[in-house]
């Protein structure tokens, strides 16, 4: 019988967290000496486990408890044709969870002064100024999803598959200056992959460098990701990374793939390994101060002053007790929890597109007991 683990904490409220960049609080398992904690990896490793066929695509599960890691495994093939298990070295297309690191680096460029939330996407980005609207885009807005801006991933692009796979930062721009608004900038919470696009256009414009090289110096490469990337050239050589696949009804797994070079609302790969280092990163404000760190995971507002509905943050949706986000993409299905009042952050990469990654994620955190924090 799989067991819980209660967490014996007063819940904390997260805008008084994030208002005050106060560190999470350590969970009540010592994971040297603590009796349950065995049962608990066995759990979650048995949990895992009953989701995959060992024999097809699978999963890799990262659980950070107290800044360590409590569990980092592996079920299922990296790759069916050549045998490959899934490890926690695997590396996976991240999809949308790569969302937040985008954040983080334009953040990184709020600290250093070079980038104002409160400003005109048209400061750092001069082909906004012909932006047809009575209110400027603000920077924050790309952020928040609240531009009113199109989408290049909606059904609006009316682009062959040749040239969405080679649509870069630069292109998408002239796209997005050639699409109608679908609302005014600040009316109204809608998600959209090309503000996040735009945001990395920013990063490049702003910090000298490319989106790529950029994550990799101020990111990636100081806290050793060794295994993390920005893809950014079709056909561009990604050592262990996971083979993409579409598992059907019926059980068949297909082998899919759909590359583009575009990057800021996805096209991170990384590894159970690296994410860890990144997680440690977070909590340890070695990226940002706990203070922008809250304005990343605080709900943003609409320009009447109103909370957006959804609760979203900088690259977060934002619950009571954490902050989370899902990703999707052909032959990828991810999902990264990082908890706010306490240390607990949870990861979940597949290579199988239909995987229910945001349902497992769940079901590990029931395992702690968080549900009533």
């Amino acid at each position: 019988m799989i067991k819980r683990i209660a967490i014996s904490l007063s819940a904390a409220s997260l805008l008084l967290l994030a208002a005050c960049g106060l560190p999470a609080r350590s969970i009540g398992i010592d994971l040297a000496e603590h009796p349950l904690s065995v049962q608990l990896s066995s759990d979650v490793d048995r949990l895992v486990a009953d989701t995959v066929d060992a024999d097809g695509p699978g999963v890799a599960v990262l659980v950070m408890v107290n800044n360590q890691i409590f569990y980092a495994d592996g079920h299922g093939l990296s790759n069916i044709a050549e045998r490959t298990s899934i490890t926690s070295s695997t590396v996976f297309d991240l999809a949308s969870v790569s969302k937040q690191m985008t954040a983080i680096a334009l953040l990184k460029l709020v600290e250093s002064g070079d980038v104002d939330l409160d400003a005109p996407v048209a400061n750092y980005l001069s082909e906004f100024a012909a932006l047809p609207s009575e209110r400027p885009v603000l920077v924050k807005q790309l952020l928040h999803h609240t531009s009113g801006l199109d989408d290049y991933t909606s059904d609006s692009w009316d682009g062959s598959e040749r040239e969405f796979a080679n649509l870069d930062l630069e292109a998408h721009l002239d796209w997005v200056m050639a699409q109608a608004l679908w609302n005014e900038p600040g009316a109204a919470f809608e998600y959209n992959n090309s503000g996040y696009a735009l945001l990395a256009l920013i990063v490049q414009r702003v910090s000298g460098q490319s989106f790529p090289d950029y994550m990799q110096t101020e990111i990636f490469q100081p806290l050793g990701m060794e295994n993390t990337l920005v893809y950014s050239q079709l056909g561009q050589a990604i050592p262990q990374q996971a083979q993409g696949y579409l598992v059907r009804n019926s059980g068949e797994a297909e082998a899919v793939s759909s590359p583009s070079v575009i990057a800021g609302d996805g096209n991170v790969f990384s590894s159970l390994a690296d994410i860890a280092q990144y997680d440690r990163a977070l909590r340890r404000h070695q990226l940002v101060s706990a203070a922008t760190l809250g304005k990343a995971i605080a709900p943003g507002e609409l320009s009447n002053g109103w909370a957006i509905r959804d609760a979203y943050g900088m690259g977060w949706e934002i619950a009571d007790t954490h902050v989370h986000h899902g990703g999707g993409w052909v032959g990828t299905s991810t999902y990264y929890r990082h908890y706010t009042d306490v240390d607990l952050s949870i990861v979940v990469l597949s290579n199988n597109e239909n995987y229910d990654a945001f349902g497992l994620g769940e079901e590990i955190a029931e395992l702690f007991d968080l549900e009533n924090l």
